[in-house]
């Protein structure tokens, strides 16, 4: 067991190198953390099995609780936590250094080489699980079966370990053995040209102690003190069946067999021919006579060329259509007129936008300068959502087809999506007539189908729920798709599969200020229910962190126990954060952003922001920023302590001034804003208004901007009710009043200008 006052922090934790290595650290004793904005359910799977303490925010205050940082190539310098850790002294290491750091106490046997890394080191973790033999592993990547961990933790002092040239550390690594796959040019961002990469490699190979494994046309002249060894062939001569086809594979089982032998261990005769392959590398993901969905990582001319071959000798009879998305401009630049000549070896090529990471746009680099390199048909500038799916489907409609989805970036969510969409719609073309009908069925269909390995098992999914209970004042239809994700993830998820298939969204928390149209909603309605979206927490200093589904009275309540005041005037509305922050609500003369310090939120680029208050535009009942995104949370502050006794007297006389001045019945909250220089209230009480109704639907008796549903009241009753009160209002004031209430499904523009 590790010492415990060294805790560790993965920054990225979700990326294929990081978490396993975070879950072999959790595993052999290390308290470890992890944040990642972009976590698959597959790999948080595998981070919480290992005992991986996963959080779905981390903020710079909370940084000082660990030791030291240990982030991926994909986070920029600039990452807030990464600041926050530089400037609390705290250390910091890269992806590679920490595997260096750990591997200095191994028998490392390195699996280095530009293709072929994760499918090479899969293979050697099979076959040591497949024949018994106990070796330590870290792979960079998910076996395809899901089934079987990527990451291995025993007593053995071997330890079998992808590293990655591309963080530059690749030279940091002194190992015992270590495999070279293969080297070509890459990394231009980290190495600047061919010579500085080679001169890595050759560090790495000088520093290995005792055995060097090399292919037979390894170009480098090797130097340090360790037997060479060529791996070429290694599988025939131990007699091993061979590997899945593919020209890389032969190659990759050869050197898979050379590292097994090394254990001096008779090896079973299938050990190869029973690897299930890897996540992403020609991973079938629809099939049929007609047509072959494939998935592929290939970013790489040299691996293009290699994945179109084999497609070409698995289905020669099938035209072969390629979708590539471009990873990193610099790569893009590097390479267009590579990739161009690679990519036209099919029949047709589909270029999807460049995959950024962490790297600004570079003049060259962006998807259309790589069309521009194409010399004879032209590439297809795709779009990823339902329009791009529907595309594609009229390409192949005609011919038997091998599509495959290439490339390194999130193309894995595009090409889930199409072939979700291709199941969806051949499953209901057997049921359901051609048309607007069969669409719709095929799309329910895809979107269950695409989310149901995406999300975790406590998300809540369903299709044409009812929105009326979900609502304060028990109006409405149903949504078209309706979710309660569990986590930050499954928001995501949920929202990029909204985007991928057309789908407007519309988010919940505890459905006050607002009014469902009774046609419903046509879209995705999410809920922020879940206990992880309900989180209050001490960030010390008078500041707290709260989500977005938090209930303000229960947050003036914590603020109450901690002898923070200024928060009181939150017991009297009956709404969550997120829509607290959306619209600035506010009661008893304060306001929300009179607390706000910064806010967490999903801006309508679907970016994660976390901005300061002094970033918004926050007025009267609105939040221009907020309002075209998602709020998450967001910290609290308040600079005035005082007892926990003096606070709650202060909630008590607020709680006894709103229940003795607004009704009890079913109501959205004030149905108008307040005009300027007046209230909608006053206005309406002194023009004779209360109490007119229409249908179950009245305007209270209590308090004149309250509109109350008596009991089977219809949205149509609401809105027929809100055009009366305005027309009497503008006949006799002039003041023209302006909804406060969204509407949902509707639009107020659209209603009030009949």
């Amino acid at each position: 067991m590790m010492d415990d006052a060294h805790r560790y922090l993965f920054v990225g934790a979700g990326g294929m190198g990081m978490a396993p290595l975070a879950c072999w650290m959790s595993r052999a004793g290390y308290s470890v953390a992890g944040y990642d904005a972009h976590l698959q359910e597959s790999v948080r799977r595998w981070l919480d099995e290992a005992g991986v303490a996963l959080e779905d925010f981390i903020f710079p205050e909370q940084v000082s609780a660990f030791t030291t940082v240990v982030y991926s190539s994909a986070v920029p310098q600039s990452h807030p936590i990464l600041v926050a850790a530089r400037k609390a002294g705290l250390r910091l290491l890269r992806r590679g250094e920490m595997l260096a750091e750990i591997a200095q106490s191994k028998r490392l046997i390195a699996v280095v080489g530009s293709h072929g890394k994760t499918t090479t080191s899969g293979m050697i973790a099979h076959g040591l699980q497949h024949c018994q033999l106990e070796a330590n592993y870290i792979l960079g990547g998910l076996f395809s079966d899901n089934s079987t961990s990527p990451v291995h933790f025993c007593k053995s002092d071997w330890l079998v370990a992808e590293v990655d040239e591309s963080d530059g550390t690749i030279d940091q690594f002194a190992p015992e053995v270590t495999l070279v796959l293969n080297l070509d040019w890459d990394h231009a961002d980290q190495y600047g040209d061919a010579a500085k990469l080679d001169a890595a490699f050759l560090r790495l190979i000088k520093h290995t102690k005792q055995k060097l494994l090399l292919p037979d046309s390894f170009h480098l002249k090797p130097t340090g003190g360790a037997t060479i060894q060529t791996f070429d062939g290694a599988a025939t001569r131990l007699g091993l069946d061979p590997s899945p086809g593919g020209i890389f594979n032969k190659v990759n089982g050869d050197a898979a067999a050379a590292v097994l032998s090394f254990f001096d261990q008779p090896l079973k005769s299938d050990t190869l021919s029973t690897f299930p392959g890897m996540a992403r590398r020609q991973a079938i993901l629809y099939e049929d006579e007609q047509l072959t969905v494939v998935e592929d990582y290939a970013h790489h001319p040299t691996e293009i060329n290699a994945l179109i071959g084999c497609l070409r000798t698995k289905e020669p009879d099938k035209q072969l259509l390629v979708v590539f998305q471009p990873h990193r401009y610099s790569r893009t630049l590097q390479f267009k007129s590579d990739f161009a000549h690679s990519l036209q070896a099919a029949d047709a090529v589909y270029l999807l936008p460049v995959y950024a990471a962490h790297e600004s746009e570079l003049s060259g680099g962006k998807t259309s300068d790589l069309a521009d390199a194409f010399r004879d048909q032209a590439p297809v500038e795709l779009v990823m959502s339902l329009g791009g799916m529907r595309q594609l489907q009229e390409a192949i409609k005609d011919s038997p087809t091998q599509l495959a989805f290439v490339g390194a970036g999130d193309i894995e969510e595009f090409a889930g999506a199409f072939a979700s969409w291709i199941r969806a719609s051949a499953s209901v073309g057997q049921a359901a007539s051609p048309g607007p009908a069969g669409e719709a069925a095929s799309l329910d269909a895809a979107w269950a189908d695409y989310l149901a390995p995406r999300v975790s098992p406590d998300c809540k999914l369903k299709s044409h729920e009812p929105l009326a209970n979900k609502t304060t004042i028990r109006i409405g239809g149903s949504a078209r798709f309706y979710a309660e994700p569990a986590n930050f993830s499954d928001l995501l998820v949920l929202l990029r599969a909204a985007e991928l298939y057309e789908l407007k969204t519309f988010c919940l928390g505890r459905g006050s200020n607002l009014l469902v149209s009774d046609h419903g909603f046509d879209g995705l309605v999410i809920r922020f229910s879940a206990p992880a979206w309900r989180r209050v927490v001490s960030l010390g200093e008078g500041r707290i962190w709260a989500s977005a589904g938090g209930r303000l009275k229960e947050i003036c309540g914590f603020a109450a126990k901690n002898g923070l005041a200024g928060f009181e005037f939150l017991e009297g509305i009956p709404g969550a954060v997120g829509g607290a922050l959306r619209m600035n609500a506010g009661a008893m003369g304060s306001w929300m952003f009179d607390v706000v310090e910064r806010v967490q939120f999903i801006d309508e680029h679907g970016c994660y922001q976390d901005l300061p208050k002094e970033a918004f535009h926050f007025g009267y009942r609105k939040v221009e920023e907020i309002s075209r995104g998602i709020a998450l949370g967001a910290v609290l502050c308040s600079a005035v302590g005082d007892s926990e006794a003096s606070i709650r007297g202060r909630i008590d006389s607020y709680s006894s001034s709103r229940k003795e001045s607004q009704p009890r019945g079913a109501s959205a909250g004030c149905i108008f804003k307040n005009p300027e220089g007046n209230y909608a209230g006053k206005l309406i009480d002194e023009y004779g208004i209360k109490g007119m109704s229409v249908g179950a639907a009245e305007v209270s008796e209590v308090h004149g901007n309250f509109i109350v549903n008596h009991g089977g009241a219809s949205a149509a009753d609401v809105i027929e009710l809100v055009q009366k009160v305005r027309a009497k209002v503008k006949a006799e004031s002039g003041y023209l009043l302006e909804p406060e209430v969204l509407l949902v499904g509707q639009s107020w523009d659209e209603v009030l200008s009949e």
